[in-house]
């Protein structure tokens, strides 16, 4: 699919006047056609990656397909596959130990939920809050105090941003060889061949 994009001239030189350049794929042609294809959300599942499943996992049993999982990463806009991708249970445990000196120690604390004596919400859940927090209210006789909160621990942490990358969209199977044709008409639209020059984001604007 890279293959595919059109190639880009970029100048990373700090100082204009003495312009160095690099030849690169122009990926911002990408996000321009994701954007495009967004609009369209009957193209598209949720879909819950297991643990430990890989794109190329889920493209097999959707399409059929190992080399669809490309559309899979396009539609989710993941350009950096390790730190985007969903780690599976082990690899999160490698991830936590090593990024922190005590994976089970406190990241925050968040509060718990409070009601009335009526059922009435005095303080929702998981606001993050200082540990010494604390809520009072009037229960219709007396003044009640309540320190609702609980720590969340480094690894709890990480395995709920964990959990929110494992919830991603997928083009439906049964327009997934039309999805990927017209992506790849899309890629090439314009100026087939054409290399184009930048020197800042300006320029390569679509």
């Amino acid at each position: 699919m890279l293959n595919g994009l059109p190639d880009l001239m970029y100048n990373f030189s700090p100082n204009q006047l003495d312009a160095k350049f690099i030849l690169a794929k122009n990926i911002w042609k990408r996000g321009e056609i994701l954007n495009e294809f967004k609009t369209s959300i009957s193209l598209f599942d949720e879909y819950i990656v297991k643990n430990g499943e890989r794109p190329e996992d889920i493209s097999t049993q959707l399409y059929k397909n190992p080399f669809y999982n490309w559309t899979i990463l396009i539609i989710n806009d993941i350009t950096d596959y390790y730190s985007q991708w969903p780690r599976s249970v082990k690899q999160l445990q490698e991830f936590v130990d090593n990024k922190y000196s005590q994976p089970m120690g406190t990241k925050y604390y968040v509060t718990t939920e409070v009601k009335d004596d009526n059922g009435n919400v005095i303080c929702p859940a998981g606001k993050v809050v200082p540990q010494t927090f604390q809520v009072a209210y009037y229960n219709g006789s007396t003044t009640v105090t309540a320190n609702p909160t609980v720590s969340v621990s480094n690894y709890q942490y990480e395995e709920q941003l964990n959990a929110k990358k494992e919830k991603i969209q997928v083009v439906r199977p049964t327009v997934i060889e039309e999805f990927v044709n017209v992506y790849y008409q899309l890629l090439v639209r314009g100026a087939p061949g054409i290399t184009q020059v930048g020197s800042t984001l300006s320029d390569i604007s679509m």
